[in-house]
């Protein structure tokens, strides 16, 4: 990234503020899933694909997207 001057140095923080962010979210997904297969356990059943796929695309917490070119 180059950091030449504030501008730049201002976007290269941006984009590392974003990809954290979305490092953030795929880890709550990641403990929202772990969640949902503990309670359903314990509760003495699987959870459905459909569940699951409820649960891995919940809205809130979508980050898998590709970044533009324009971020790079």
């Amino acid at each position: 990234m180059r950091r030449k001057n504030m501008r730049d140095y201002e976007g290269a923080v941006e984009r590392i503020r974003r990809e954290n962010n979305r490092m953030l979210l795929r880890k709550c997904r990641y403990y929202m899933f772990q969640l949902a297969k503990e309670v359903a356990e314990t509760s003495g059943r699987k959870l459905t694909p459909r569940e699951r796929s409820n649960v891995l695309a919940n809205n809130k917490y979508l980050s898998d997207y590709d970044i533009s070119n324009e971020e790079v």
